[in-house]
Order: structure tokens, then sequence, then C-alpha cells
């Protein structure tokens, strides 16, 4: 069946070795092309700004509609598949159009408080978002809402007209039923990670104390900075002045962050860094204690990287968390601060618990292979080929 088959990839951010989400659809092309299968993609200029000036989200959507252009040569296509609204230049026409949702922008408001009603969780979060920008982190704490409303509108029409929809978690799932996308339409397949945290040896030796490691994406703009929970990071890191922690974040405001986080005794940073280069930090972190503070995810990918290398999770209700977490097994989902203290503290000291927690992330994380990943994007695609 897939003798001939060609796919056209429709990327929503240009290539970029060390920042984007194109890690997961490079691993989908390098994967479909080890399995015959011919893919083309199709990158945009700039990168998609979703949480700058208003008109930058539509500007980008306005180039995706423009790709009508190549419609010409479609029919030289079995399929077409872009990340979330990317292929609306391609609905209603005679090749069939798969729409991948590894998160919502309806996720993203549902999820992320106005900056005002940050005490409303704990009176310390809003001072230290004021201090974020103090520090010039961002510039001002501007409502970036309208603006994503119009993008999740268009990402919703997309799903519905879309042949079939992709989606990471069974969260993305429920959002994108929430919007009346027909559940017959709707897939959920898991992300994989590269085959790379799956090589080498971990050494399997848990430290007396447990340190804290965060690892994922910082924030350049108010918006992002409350989605990925940096308030609650940096009131947390604080709560645990004399425990090692370490940062591995991606931002474009470094020294800044930098600075901000070494400010915390006991503190390491490694900013932007190249995605093979994380690995040999992690790997020095069996046992520790991976916490992820955010507000959000439609998958997280770092969630099952720092599980790979044995970190025990602390996280909140986010991405495949729920579908995979079971607490005290193979690490903890919480819901609020006070809970993810209680955590840390129940376990930071105990290298035994820990140790098999440890293992059984691990195990967990090779649920996560890309060659499972790929044969279940195949099984999707004959779906809609019959």
């Amino acid at each position: 069946m897939f003798g001939k088959f060609k796919i056209l990839y429709i990327h929503n951010e240009k290539r970029d070795p060390k920042y984007g989400s194109h890690f997961i659809n490079d691993l989908i092309i390098k994967k479909l092309r080890e399995k015959k299968i011919r893919v083309d993609s199709v990158y945009p200029d700039h990168n998609i700004d979703l949480m700058g000036h208003p008109l930058h989200g539509i500007r980008n959507i306005l180039f995706f509609y423009s790709l009508i252009t190549k419609k010409r040569n479609i029919k030289k296509y079995n399929l077409i598949q872009g990340t979330t609204y990317t292929p609306l230049a391609f609905l209603n026409g005679t090749v069939p159009v798969v729409s991948h949702f590894g998160s919502t922008v309806y996720g993203f408001l549902k999820s992320v408080p106005p900056s005002s009603g940050l005490k409303t969780e704990h009176m310390q979060l809003l001072e230290i978002m004021k201090a974020l920008r103090q520090e010039n982190i961002f510039d001002a704490m501007y409502s970036t809402k309208k603006a994503l409303k119009d993008i999740s509108d268009i990402e919703m029409y997309v799903a519905s007209k879309s042949n079939l929809v992709i989606a990471t978690s069974e969260i993305v799932k429920q959002e994108l039923l929430h919007h009346k996308i027909p559940e017959e339409k709707i897939v959920v397949i898991h992300n994989a990670i590269e085959d790379f945290w799956f090589e080498g040896e971990i050494i399997k030796k848990t430290k007396p104390i447990a340190h804290l490691v965060y690892l994922g994406r910082m924030g350049d703009d108010p918006f992002t900075v409350k989605l990925k929970g940096i308030t609650r990071l940096l009131y947390i890191f604080k709560k645990f002045k004399k425990i090692e922690k370490t940062v591995i974040g991606m931002c474009k405001k470094t020294e800044a962050y930098e600075s901000l986080f070494l400010s915390i005794p006991q503190t390491h940073v490694h900013l932007s860094i190249a995605k093979e280069d994380i690995l040999p930090i992690l790997r020095n972190h069996f046992g520790d204690i991976y916490v992820n503070p955010g507000r959000y995810e439609g998958f997280c990918l770092s969630l099952i990287e720092a599980m790979s290398q044995g970190l025990v999770p602390i996280i909140f209700p986010i991405g495949v968390a729920p579908e995979i977490i079971r607490n005290g097994k193979n690490g903890f989902i919480v819901s609020n601060l006070q809970e993810m203290i209680l955590c840390i503290n129940m376990i930071s000291g105990d290298a035994k618990k820990r140790y098999k927690m440890a293992q059984a992330a691990i195990t967990t994380a090779s649920q996560f292979k890309s060659d499972i990943f790929v044969d279940n994007l195949k099984n999707a695609y004959k779906s809609i080929l019959r």
C-alpha cells in the first residue's frame, strides 16, 4: 500500500536546530522515509509568533492559505499532513488531509489565568511575575487572548474539515470533542522521543538527597511564562534552597533567565542548548526529581525524555501525564503547589523509594519509541485510504 506513497508535510515553524516544535515533525518525516515513504516538506519563512503582536498569528495563517497556489501540483501526493491549521489551503480537495494536533490554542486559553489572577492561586506568584518583568524577561503584560481566540477558531475549522485528526493525548482529544469534532475522525497517537534517548547506559545510582530538575520551555512573553508555570517553578526552587537544582530551559532571554535562577542558591542553569547536549546532563540525574509546574501541555515531550533517563516526575495533570503516571509507582501528579512541595519532601530523602520509581519511569518511557509511533501513524493513514 505504501510502495509509492507520497506525503506533503506542512510545517508551522521554520527549521531551527535549538528552538521550536519541529523536533517531532522531523522525527515523523525521518521515520516515514525509513519506511520508504516519500515526504516533501513546506516551511514558512518566519516562525509563528502566537504570543506577539495580535496580527502576527493572522499573518502566518494567511501565509498558509497562500499555499493554495501549490494546488496545481497536489495530485502527485497521496496525503497532505500538517500541524493544526496548516493544511487550511488544501481542505475540500481530492487528496485526504490529516491535521496533527500536538496541542490546541483552546487548551492554552482555558488554562492560563490573567496575571492579576495569579494571586488567587498563591499570593507570591503575582509578585514573582512582576519581578520577571523587572528582570526584562518580557516587556509588558499585554493581552494576546483576542488573537489566540481567532487562531483557535481557525484550528477547529480545519479539524472539522480534515479527513483525519491526530490528537497526541486524551486531553487534546477531549478539547477537540468539546468543539464538536466528530469522534470517529479523531485518533489518539502519542508522540515519540528520538532514538538516542534509549541508547547508551544509564548509571543507576541514586543520591542520598534528590536534586530537582526542570526541563522545558521557559517563555519570553507573559502568556507563555504563565503557561509553562515559571512563576510556580521559581516559587518551588526558592522553597528548597538547600537542595541542588538544575534548570534546562529553552528561551531567548538567556542572560536574564540565567541571572534570575543563579540568584537562587544551589541552582545550575543550562539555557537553549542543543537537544543532543541535554542527554548527558540528564544521565547524571537517575533517581532525581523532575518537576513540571506547567499549566498546560498537549503531550509534554520533556516528561518522557526525563523519565527515559530515570528521573521521577512530579507534575501537574497536563499532557499525557494523567494517562501514564501512577502515583507512588512511577511518579506523582499534583494539583497545587502545596502538594508538589509535600511530594518533594516525601521522597527527596528516600533513595530506595526513588530507585524503584526511577526504574518504573524508564519502563514507562519505553512505550514512546519512534518505531511504535510510526506504525500507529501508518495504521491511521490506512483508515482513510481504504
